[in-house]
Formats: structure tokens, sequence, C-alpha cells
């Protein structure tokens, strides 16, 4: 029996000195079956973003006009979810914050099921806890094909702004027509106002809803290195 926690607010806290980290999504709505926290519709534009290591840097100026992503390897960002009081100072100082994007793999050789829900579990938790410390968070989006994976697309709101990315999407033409695929059943489901996409566009990507295309760290490192960015 698989139990339904939609529209249940969470409001417990189930494990000795909260080795769960609950308190993340306390006084979140939880929606589907595996209870990810729902995360609040937003219609924002951001000038330009950079990922989260390099928002750390000292030197860094204009925050106030920056977005932050987190499509970078995850080691780059686990900090956040094991202190993200720490962080809170320093993103609240940003235009705007992507949801956290830990993760998820399937098929051969992919991480098993339970890792893959758990990393989802942990990107609606920090941003529902962000959203409640006043941290502008723009909903993220796994774009894949989702027959049999609804559940990736559950706590994300509907006619939002919503933002994804591209790394490792567009090495193939079989990845691109995946990653096509799934971006326009993705808008089907959740009817974006427009999608925030960090990375290269596909050629074949024809959008039914208004793009904002910015590069990842690897075409900023390409371009300023010649190293490649795909």
């Amino acid at each position: 029996m698989v139990l339904n926690v939609e529209g249940i607010m969470y409001n417990s806290i189930n494990t000795d000195f909260d080795t769960m980290k609950e308190y993340l999504i306390y006084g979140a709505e939880l929606d589907g079956e595996y209870g990810f926290a729902k995360i609040p519709p937003i219609n924002i534009l951001p000038n330009e973003t950079i990922d989260f290591d390099s928002s750390l840097n000292r030197n860094l100026k204009g925050h106030k006009n920056l977005n932050v992503n987190f499509y970078i390897s995850d080691i780059k960002f686990q900090r956040l979810f094991n202190n993200c009081d720490r962080y809170l100072n320093h993103l609240k100082c940003f235009h705007s914050v992507m949801m956290p994007d830990f993760s998820v793999s399937f098929g051969l050789g992919g991480m098993p099921m339970a890792l893959n829900i758990y990393n989802k579990w942990r990107n609606h938790a920090l941003a529902w806890y962000m959203y409640l410390n006043d941290i502008t968070v723009i909903p993220s989006v796994n774009i894949i094909p989702y027959k049999g994976r609804e559940w990736l697309l559950d706590g994300l709101p509907k006619r939002s702004t919503v933002c994804c990315s591209t790394n490792g999407r567009v090495r193939s033409k079989a990845a691109r027509e995946e990653f096509c695929g799934g971006f326009r059943e993705m808008c089907e489901r959740l009817e974006p106002k427009r999608v925030v996409v960090v990375g290269i566009l596909p050629d074949e990507l024809d959008s039914p809803v208004e793009i904002i295309n910015f590069k990842s760290r690897g075409q900023k490192v390409n371009d300023r290195f010649g190293n490649g960015g795909r």
C-alpha cells in the first residue's frame, strides 16, 4: 500500500536530533506518493547566472544582479546540504537562486531508485528551506523521458518560471532528441511561463514556451581557456 501524502503540511520531527534533517521541510505541503516539498510558483527573469562554487569567490562583484545555479558536480555544493544555515546570508546577497540539483541517474549503470528519490527529496527540501528564509528560488526540472518516472515532476509548480540544464545532454543526436522529447512533455504537464536553460541549446529543440538561455560553467571555462564546454 502506498501512502498518498498530497496536501499534508509537514509539522513533525521523527528522528532523535533530527538525523534526517526534517527541519528543512517543516511547514511544507507535501506532494505525490514520496512526499516532496511543494515549491511555490514564481515569475521572475534573471539577468545572468553563476554556479554556486563560483559564487563563493570573494572577488565577485555585482551580486544583486546575479542568479546562483547548482548545475555543477554534486560535491561542489554538498556543503549546502550539510549546513544550509551557514550559506543563507550568502545566498540572500543575490538576485535569486535556482533550486539545487543533486543528480538523478537511471537505466543501465544508474543509481538505485532509492538514491534518485532521496536526491530529489534533498533538492526540494533545500529549495523549500531557502524559500522560507526569504530567498527567491526558481524551481528546477529534470528533463528526461517521464514514463514510469512521473514522480520527477511532483512538487513542482504549474504556470511558473522554471529552470533546467543541458549538461551532458547534447553530446549525441540520441541524447538531444531525448532531451527535446522530455522538454515538450514537461511543458505539457507544468505549462511553464518560461524556461531558463543553462547550457547549450540543442538545435532540435522547438520550444512551445519562451526560453532564456545562459552559459554553463563548462561553456564559460571554454570561453576563457578553450578547453571545451560540452
